[in-house]
Parts: C-alpha cells; sequence; structure tokens
C-alpha cells in the first residue's frame, strides 16, 4: 500500500486555513487542544494518573518518546484520542512530535487497516506540510533571500533534523486555491520579515536548505 501523500499535505493545508494560522512558529499543540475528540496530557500527567514513575513509563513507548496516540475503541465522554507528549524535550522536537500525531488523528488513522509504516509516512508528511508551509517557503524563494538553515530556523522553527524529514517526502500536489489562501494568512508576517532581513543583512554562514522533491509541484 502506497502511502497518500497529497491527502497528507491537503489535510496540514485545511488546518492552518481553517484555524487562520498566521504566525510562526506553528504552535500545534495549541491546534491540537482544539480538535474535537481529543485528549492531552503531558507524560508526567500521566505517570501520576496511573501510578507509574515517569521514567519507567516513557521508555514504553519505543520510539515515539516525543508524542504518542491512544485510538478508543469507543468514545469515553466525546474523547476518541488520547495523545500524550514529553514536555521535557526541546521545544521544536515537541512540536514536530505532537504535529505528527495530529496527522494521525486528522487523517483518521486508527491502526486497524492500513500498514503501519504507511501511516507513519504520511503523518511525517502532514507534520512537515503544516509546520513548514510551503507558500512560506516558496516566498521567501521569491524573495531572492539565499535560504539558508538559519533563515528557513527564523521562518518557520525549522532546525537541521527538520530539513532532513522535510528532503524525505515526495512531491505533492496541493490545490493552487489552497496554495494562495495560506499564503495570504502568512504574507503579512513573512514579508516584513524579508524587508527587515535586506535592510539589515545577517553575516549568515549557515548551509543552505536542498529541499529534495519537497517545493516539486507547487502551484500557486
Amino acid at each position: 500500500m502506497t502511502p497518500n501523500y497529497d491527502a497528507a499535505a491537503i489535510k496540514a493545508m485545511e488546518i492552518l486555513r481553517d484555524n487562520n494560522i498566521t504566525e510562526t512558529p506553528i504552535d500545534s499543540l495549541s491546534i491540537l487542544l482544539r480538535y474535537p475528540g481529543v485528549r492531552v496530557m503531558s507524560f508526567s500527567n500521566m505517570a501520576m494518573q496511573t501510578g507509574m514513575d515517569r521514567d519507567n513509563l516513557v521508555p514504553l513507548f519505543g520510539e515515539n518518546q516525543d508524542a504518542a496516540t491512544f485510538h478508543l475503541n469507543m468514545s469515553i465522554d466525546d474523547v476518541k484520542y488520547v495523545v500524550v507528549y514529553n514536555k521535557m524535550l526541546p521545544i521544536e522536537i515537541i512540536m514536530r512530535g505532537i504535529a505528527r500525531e495530529l496527522g494521525h488523528i486528522a487523517l483518521g488513522h486508527d491502526g486497524a487497516t492500513r500498514p503501519t509504516e504507511v501511516r507513519r509516512q504520511e503523518a511525517m508528511c502532514f507534520a512537515h506540510h503544516l509546520l513548514s508551509p510551503r507558500p512560506i517557503i516558496h516566498m521567501l524563494q521569491e524573495s531572492g533571500i539565499p535560504l539558508t538553515q538559519n533563515i528557513l530556523s527564523d521562518t518557520t522553527g525549522c532546525s537541521g533534523e527538520c530539513v532532513e524529514g522535510i528532503q524525505a517526502i515526495p512531491a505533492t500536489n496541493v490545490p493552487k486555491e489552497l496554495n494562495q489562501q495560506v499564503r495570504d494568512l502568512f504574507s503579512k508576517g513573512v514579508n516584513e520579515y524579508i524587508r527587515f532581513h535586506k535592510a539589515s543583512p545577517k553575516n549568515d554562514k549557515s548551509p543552505i536548505v536542498d529541499f529534495g522533491a519537497f517545493m516539486e509541484g507547487y502551484d500557486e
């Protein structure tokens, strides 16, 4: 089964539009807290409620020690998903982990009908389109500013590890109108950054970012 990367990218962009997000870095936790049918808690809170020692609890999640989602077989008090996250990690790792888990929820992953790796790839695609929206990158590219790691971090909060994740994502097709809607949300802040950067350029020696296939097929 092949991951549906287009659906993941489109859903991420729709969530940015529908939540009227206008500032970066994107706060995926705030978005998740407003998502219907979801309860969110930290690993520390979960440890307290279950009576487990936190240091013994977190390793049980294997690779998902930044965040993880429990899909409930039946809704309890209108809660269908429980998301736990590790608030002791650096903020950019927390936000990426939560964005990935939000992707699982928004894409309707229940663990029953789609292979684990397919769901993981779709959720990661969703997370990167949510946290590093292509319209922002396109505005920076249009400006002529060399798109370095520092500039990407300034404008989207994307770290070097985040860039590696972006480079692994195939090209996706998002409707032109949706790209424009998301661009409109961020245009004021990004254009202010561009003007400031051109007026007071930094001695930026960070590497130029190669986005791989991420920007291919972008239409606006």
